[in-house]
């Protein structure tokens, strides 16, 4: 069997650069971790709010939102790391069915920010090499110049 010249992956590349391909299984054991890593981070800011019952009955939803943010102000920008993450796994996952990751930013209309990365993930995978990558799991090789 001919060795195959493959380029190595690593987490920075799965979670931050668009190019590539990824299987079903990678990507959601992806959307798992940033997920559980999410539910932490939201379980501790929110333990630091503490509400009466008389402040829980008149309390809005953006309220509570400008209460986590202020109780920790770290939370936006981790918010925003974890959606380019997001960003960068659904573009991977479309390429790897063969079709372009810009069809990813679809992904910042409302409502299709939750329903996108879910249709992504059930997506088969294009069997054998692609203009995205030669295998699923893989980065592009670079052309010989």
């Amino acid at each position: 069997m001919p060795e195959q010249n493959l380029r190595k992956t690593s987490l920075l590349w799965l979670f931050f650069n668009p190019f590539g391909r990824i299987t079903k299984g990678v990507y959601w054991l992806a959307i798992g971790l940033i997920s559980c890593v999410m539910i932490i981070v939201a379980n501790i800011s929110a333990s630091s709010l503490t509400y009466t019952e008389n402040d829980a009955a008149n309390l809005t939803l953006a309220q509570v939102y400008s209460d986590l943010l202020a109780a920790n102000p770290l939370l936006f920008p981790f918010i925003l790391l974890t959606n380019f993450m997001v960003l960068m796994l659904v573009f991977k996952r479309l390429q790897d069915r063969g079709i372009t990751g810009f069809v990813a930013l679809i992904i910042f209309l409302p409502f299709l920010n939750f329903l996108v990365p879910i249709i992504v993930g059930f997506l088969k995978s294009e069997k054998g090499p692609n203009k995205y990558g030669p295998a699923s799991n893989t980065r592009p090789l670079q052309r010989k110049k």
